[in-house]
């Protein structure tokens, strides 16, 4: 019989009192029988503390369960969220758009079970880093409720990496976080996570509290971008340049296609596809094709000239700048207080803090 003190023979749930009171007899059995073995194998001084434990032969009052009631939420984080079988090269799981929080355990470590039927992972037990949901907070039917530690939106499955200690301090710290935002905005949780605008807020005060909400591992809680880089990374709007590794890479340069992408992104825009492109070099099989011809025929931007766009040529701060100032009605220092209105090429933590104002400003 293998893992330790685990008790694998049967269930506690779905069966008679009797049955019940059998399998918790066995259980301690069984734990009785390991604290033998562990003293006759070394660990000589090994004794049960009846009086920590208020039993008479030191065994815990109650089994040790490792999951709690789950509550119904808005969101219910799943095997496919987290498994690394999943998400092919990349080296994060999925990032929720509501995320507050972030969590990692390498392994989805479910406790098998001898029960027929208990679930088993086969090849799809890694985990990659993932992402806390806050809808996974909220439950879909009982207002001024937060869900909170094993009883988040979770399944089986993945409440076997959400239920370690550090991601449950994630999940408590945000909990902790909402009660107040809500309270303070006057409004139900459930409105912060249904409501674009206040979960936005929400997730800027976290960021803010030096809370990380998408993995990155070269931007620290303490950097001055800090809530620019984690709130449009969790948007979608400025994210990774290789989804195979946990950078960001602030001081790296930013090129004229990712630029655009951004602001259409940040603004909403409805995208156009032309079947014909404007530019030689942006076929329609570009990645950022709809966001350029979309800026293109609102007069936003124009080319490098001989029908170019120059799309992987590095943007410069100034033209960033022309470009935002051709949206109409921003203060352009405003948005680039902090950042040199130069021709020096433009860093993508620039990018996220001047295209965070942006967001702010709409």
């Amino acid at each position: 019989m293998c893992c330790g003190n685990d008790y694998r023979m049967g269930a506690l749930i779905g069966v008679s009192r009797e049955e019940r009171q059998k399998q918790i007899q066995q259980a301690s059995d069984r734990a009785r029988a390991y604290i033998h073995y562990l003293q006759t194998n070394g660990i000589w001084d090994l004794k049960p503390r009846g009086d920590l434990t208020w039993t008479d032969d030191g065994i815990a009052l109650e089994p040790y369960i490792r999951e709690a009631r789950r509550g119904v939420a808005l969101t219910t984080i799943r095997h496919e969220d987290v498994a690394q079988k999943f998400f092919g090269t990349a080296a994060r799981a999925r990032c929720f758009e509501d995320s507050v929080g972030i969590g990692q355990y390498h392994y989805l470590d479910v406790h098998p079970n001898d029960t027929p039927g208990h679930v088993d992972l086969g090849d799809a037990n890694i985990s990659l880093p993932f992402t806390i949901a806050l809808g996974a907070l909220i439950p879909i039917n009982t207002d001024g409720l937060i869900l909170s530690a094993k009883s988040i939106g979770t399944t089986h499955i993945t409440n076997a990496a959400y239920r370690m200690h550090p991601v449950e301090w994630a999940i408590g710290e945000a909990g902790g976080y909402l009660g107040v935002f809500a309270l303070n905005q006057g409004v139900d949780v459930r409105q912060v996570a249904t409501e674009a605008k206040l979960k936005r807020q929400f997730q800027g005060w976290l960021a803010r509290q030096g809370i990380p909400l998408f993995w990155f591992d070269d931007v620290g809680h303490d950097d001055p971008d800090f809530e620019a880089i984690q709130v449009l990374a969790v948007e979608g709007i400025v994210r990774t340049e290789n989804y195979s590794n946990l950078h960001f890479n602030p001081q790296g340069q930013v090129n004229r296609a990712v630029v655009c992408v951004a602001i259409v992104n940040v603004m909403g825009f409805d995208l156009v596809n032309p079947s014909v492109p404007s530019f030689i070099d942006v076929p329609k099989e570009h990645f950022a094709y709809q966001s350029i011809e979309t800026l293109a025929a609102k007069g936003i931007i124009s080319g490098v000239g001989n029908r170019r766009f120059a799309p992987a040529q590095p943007c410069t701060r100034q033209q960033l700048s022309w470009i935002l100032a051709n949206l109409g009605g921003l203060n352009i220092n405003q948005l680039f207080a902090g950042t040199p209105l130069d021709a020096s090429t433009l860093k993508r933590r620039e990018l996220s803090r001047v295209i965070y104002r942006l967001s702010s400003s709409q």
